[in-house]
Order: structure tokens, then C-alpha cells, then sequence
């Protein structure tokens, strides 16, 4: 397990984005968005059906953390209504991985048909987990679940993101976890979500989750996990190495 990076007690992150808890050895995940491909062409967009990409990532998770647990951090599915393919290939995907681990799936917005959709599966639905001190929510809500004095909150449905630029010029957005003794916010698991770009702050609900407490930032890359640093100094990096990027802190730190 030496991808793992551990960022509090007992508690690592992975670079699949998943969060590990080795206590109990559960991984918690994020925004997997199943049927994604198959909902953007029900909408019309002719892409590629590469929700193929997802189900290695879930496989691979298990094979590398042989977790006894994983906890869906919401939006597990990306649409209701799937289409008859769409459905097919959800429902298989779910029964192969709960013949092998507990699941459970936290209701996030994404969700509001999955009991119907797929209720009858061996998955628990929950509209938050707790473990010890630790609570996790989907994040859409943030009130669905009372946080005791010391305790963690653990949330997704942000998407947190960086945006940065390699030395040809080319740019992506680069998924992030945030960090500290209150709350920790998970990067979206799906490899399709769009991110929300950090660069500018967090939205006022969520920061006043973290208070005062400093931000560690770590980012996700798949095959490692990197620390990059409390969040202001992550921003201000990014800020003096790429112009459109300070660009863009300046005109949103002055709004």
C-alpha cells in the first residue's frame, strides 16, 4: 500500500481518490457517476461509451486495498431513467462488486431515483455514515447530518480541482483533495466529472465547515498522490507559473 499517503490519524488518501480508513478498512469514494457515457447520449452527445474507465478504476481499488467496505460518497449514478443498455451495465457492475464488499451509497442529488432504479440490489442506502468521530455526507446538504464537537466531517459533491498548464502550454484540471483536523473534501471519483476550480475559494458553506483550520491540498493523479502544500501557497504557486492562471486569481480575488 505504498500509494497510500496518510493525511490524518489512521486516515490516508489513495490515488485513485478514494479515502482509505485503515481501522475499519474502508474506502470511501466520491462522484462515481455510473452510466455517465450513456446519459450525455441520451442527451445528444455522440462521445464514446467509456464508462469503461470507472469500473477499472473500482476494480483496481479493490485489488490494491482489499477494502471490507466501500461507502459511496453520493451521486453513485449520474442519471434516473437509465436506458435499457444503460441500466444492464449499472446493475452488473454493482452486483460484481457487492458479491465481493459491503456497500453503501449515501443519497447525493444525482441520486434521487436509485431506490427505484436499482433498490433491489444488496446496497444500503443511507443519508450519511458514521464511523467514530468521522461523518460523511454526499456535501449537496451539509446539515443532513449533526457533527459532534472534534468531529470529522467528510463530504464530496464538490469536485474540487486545480487548474494547471505542463511546459508545452497544454492544460488540465487537476483533481485535489482538501485536508484539515474538521473536514476533508474528496475529488470526484469519476474520471469524466468536471471539476470545480478551487483558484477562486470554496463556497461559503463549506468554508465555514473548515473555519479556521489551514487546508492541506493533495492531488490525485491516478497512479500517485501529491502533496502540494496548504491551500493559499498551492494557489499562489500556480499564480506565479502560469499567467492565465493569475489572471484569473486577480480578477476572481477582486470580485
Amino acid at each position: 500500500m505504498a500509494s497510500l499517503v496518510s493525511v490524518l490519524p489512521e486516515i490516508s488518501v489513495h490515488p485513485s481518490s478514494a479515502l482509505w480508513l485503515e481501522n475499519s478498512r474502508t474506502a470511501i469514494v466520491a462522484d462515481v457517476h455510473l452510466g455517465y457515457s450513456w446519459a450525455q447520449r441520451r442527451r445528444g452527445e455522440l462521445g464514446p461509451l467509456a464508462d469503461f474507465r470507472t469500473r477499472e478504476k473500482l476494480l483496481n481499488l479493490l485489488e490494491g486495498l482489499r477494502p471490507l467496505r466501500i461507502v459511496f460518497l453520493g451521486d453513485l449514478v449520474h442519471a434516473p431513467k437509465p436506458s435499457a443498455p444503460e441500466r444492464d451495465w449499472i446493475e452488473k457492475m454493482l452486483l460484481e462488486l457487492s458479491g465481493r464488499v459491503n456497500l453503501i451509497a449515501i443519497r447525493g442529488n444525482h441520486d434521487r431515483a436509485f431506490r427505484h432504479d436499482f433498490g433491489h440490489l444488496n446496497i444500503e442506502l443511507r443519508d450519511y455514515w458514521s464511523d467514530g468521530l468521522l461523518t460523511a455526507v454526499h456535501g449537496d446538504r451539509l446539515a443532513v447530518a449533526t457533527i459532534s464537537e472534534g468531529g470529522l466531517l467528510v463530504s464530496g459533491h464538490l469536485h474540487p480541482c486545480l487548474g494547471v498548464r505542463d511546459a508545452s502550454g497544454a492544460s488540465q484540471k487537476l483533481p485535489v483533495f482538501l485536508v484539515s483536523k474538521r473536514c476533508i473534501v474528496l475529488p470526484a471519483f469519476s474520471p469524466f466529472a468536471r471539476g470545480y476550480e478551487i483558484m477562486g475559494g470554496l463556497p461559503a458553506d463549506l468554508a465555514a465547515r473548515f473555519g479556521d483550520e489551514p487546508i492541506e491540498v493533495y492531488a490525485a493523479t491516478t497512479t500517485r498522490v501529491a502533496r502540494l502544500g496548504p491551500l493559499q501557497q498551492a494557489i499562489e504557486r500556480i499564480w506565479e507559473t502560469d499567467a492565465g492562471a493569475a489572471t484569473q486569481f486577480r480578477r476572481r480575488s477582486a470580485g
